[in-house]
């Protein structure tokens, strides 16, 4: 039987032109698939194909969530302008996806796109370069090399603190970092990431650290000690330190090995600002460095002050006032106080810090009534410079001795120490010991500044029972260098009267003088006392109370009428003893 033979004819056509007669011009290209891992939802992006016959009804959505399980349809679209969706997925697996367009030119095939698995790689991990602080801000700038990863949307920068704090996103390879965070007072932390288009971001980098740098002038040792903080990121190589004097470029200064994080610049005069900046290299790559913060010092001028000098040594309420000026505006420290009691010699006694001006202080470790007291002061600036002294000043020390009442014998110490010297003197008279500078005095005479002496014929009346003598010293007319006029007093001191007595020669028992005591003024009655005797001179009364009255008893009688002796112990107010006898007749 002869065999039949069928024959076939095989047409090769180009994948292009299939596609034309299906109306697309290229097939849907899936471009990303991203997962929010927080919320499970799926962005999707593709590049469409082209509708050339207008047949297209739809596409669908197919996936999985494993790669051995049947692809399902997870949606339909109607829009053929779509290019990206966002759906909900049922769980975070590591899904695939692929779409399929309806219909072709032909109205019956439908085309299929490759498909796409969930991206989960983030790029590789970035480094930072450097941070360094910028010169004229005094911000930091941070530096990096470009990731070489394919997929890199942009890097995202960290504050590093107890927690990283995003402070910028961006796709450039530095930033500038212009917020709160100043790096010229404290050195500042930072970190890289980087992150792709499904916002998949790449460990967080090493933390690298600003230099910084402070600094501390020495005006004594004419030196400015730097010392910073080590870089941290990559170690360096050595540290270069710039130098601007008075606003001028910056050139070096010097430079030490990476173990040594301080520099002592020298300086040969004062009034000049230096301003300098710390530079650090990398070890690997000298192309490769930062810089620190830049401070700057003045090292200012030491100005000695001039004109010191004791405006007042003043006696006032039993201590010593003194009055000191100095100038201001100067490089003053302290004052230094010197001390000396009568003859002594000087010796510090105390010290104060001041910037100058009109001081006052109060010494109540004195005994004016019986010493004077002389004080002079140096003026300290730094590096324990003495810039001046004063002259001495010496308290006036008054004495009083009185001849007999109304001639009193006045002598004191000369106050010749005021800085524009004693224009005259002043004899103060009043009957209070506890007058002082501020209250109102009998002026008794004026002196010339050259008198130490003088006597006072001031009586005692009956109802003042002491005179109180004060010498005050006045300095002459203010002029404009030292524009103040001031007075220093001296001791206040104080004559008691001696006690005037008057005693009774006679008491008449039944008549009209019935007692007997002693009469009288400035008695300190408290210790004075008196006894009556019989004409054989036996005690009949005593008493060491003066008013206490005598009235003529004796053992509870009264006494016949006779002549009695008595005697007398009288103390003054001021300590004076005074020893009296006499008679009495007693009459009845």
């Amino acid at each position: 039987m002869p065999v039949r033979c069928k024959i076939y004819i095989l047409s090769l056509i180009s994948i292009g032109s299939i596609y034309n007669l299906l109306g697309v011009e290229n097939r849907p290209k899936m471009r990303r698939a991203c997962l929010n891992r927080l919320d499970s939802t799926l962005e999707l992006q593709w590049n469409k194909p082209t509708d050339t016959c207008g047949t297209f009804t739809h596409f669908d959505l197919y996936g999985r969530d494993n790669n051995l399980a049947v692809f399902q349809r997870l949606g339909q679209y109607n829009s053929f302008i779509l290019s990206n969706l966002s759906t909900k997925l049922s769980n975070l697996k590591s899904w695939e996806f692929y779409l399929i367009y309806h219909k072709s030119c032909n109205g019956i095939d439908s085309i299929f796109s490759d498909t796409i698995v969930i991206d989960n790689t983030p790029p590789i991990n970035s480094g930072l370069d450097s941070v360094s602080v910028e010169m004229n801000t005094q911000k930091t700038i941070l530096g990096w090399n470009k990731n070489s990863s394919p997929d890199v949307k942009g890097y995202i920068v960290y504050h590093v603190t107890a927690t990283n704090s995003v402070i910028a996103s961006t796709n450039a390879t530095s930033y500038f970092d212009n917020g709160i965070r100043d790096p010229s007072l404290g050195s500042e932390n930072y970190s890289i990431a980087a992150y792709d288009s499904c916002n998949n971001t790449s460990l967080i980098s090493t933390a690298h650290r600003t230099i910084f740098m402070q600094g501390a002038l020495n005006q004594c040792l004419k030196t400015i000690t730097l010392s910073w903080s080590r870089y941290i990121g990559w170690n360096v190589s050595t540290y270069d330190i710039f130098v601007s004097t008075n606003g001028g470029a910056f050139k070096p200064a010097g430079n030490v090995v990476q173990n040594i994080s301080s520099f002592t610049y020298n300086f040969s005069s004062f009034g000049d600002t230096y301003c300098f900046y710390i530079r650090g290299y990398n070890n690997l790559d000298a192309n490769i460095s930062s810089s620190s913060n830049k401070i700057c010092i003045s090292t200012g001028s030491i100005t000695a002050n001039k004109n010191s000098y004791i405006a007042k040594a003043s006696v006032y309420n039993n201590t010593v006032e003194l009055v000191l000026i100095t100038e201001t505006g100067k490089s003053l420290q302290k004052i230094n106080i010197y001390k000396k009691e009568g003859g002594a010699s000087f010796a510090l006694w105390q010290s104060i810090n001041t910037s100058g001006g009109v001081i006052r202080i109060t010494d109540p470790s004195v005994y004016v009534h019986s010493k004077n007291y002389s004080y002079y002061f140096t003026t300290e600036g730094p590096c324990n410079l003495i810039f001046d002294t004063s002259q001495i000043s010496t308290t006036i020390l008054l004495t009083v001795l009185m001849v007999s009442p109304g001639d009193q014998l006045l002598s004191w110490t000369l106050y010749d120490k005021f800085i524009k010297n004693t224009q005259k003197q002043e004899l103060l008279l009043s009957n209070n010991a506890n007058f002082n500078n501020g209250s109102t005095w009998n002026m008794l005479n004026t002196y010339s500044n050259s008198v130490a002496n003088s006597i006072d014929q001031t009586n005692f009346s009956i109802n003042q029972d002491q005179i109180c003598y004060c010498i005050r010293g006045i300095e002459n007319d203010a002029n404009l260098l030292f524009n103040r006029k001031d007075t220093s007093y001296s001791n206040i001191e104080c004559l008691n009267a001696d006690p005037i007595v008057y005693f009774p020669n006679a008491i008449q028992i039944n008549g009209y003088n019935t007692s007997f005591y002693p009469r009288g003024v400035f008695i300190d009655y408290t210790k004075s006392s008196y006894q009556i005797y019989n004409r054989w001179g036996q005690l009949v009364f005593e008493t060491n109370d003066i008013q206490t009255q005598w009235f003529g008893n004796y053992n509870n009688s009264t006494v016949e009428s006779e002549v009695f002796a008595y005697k007398a112990t009288i103390v003054g107010l001021n300590g004076t003893i005074k020893y009296f006898d006499g008679t009495i007749i007693v009459l009845k």
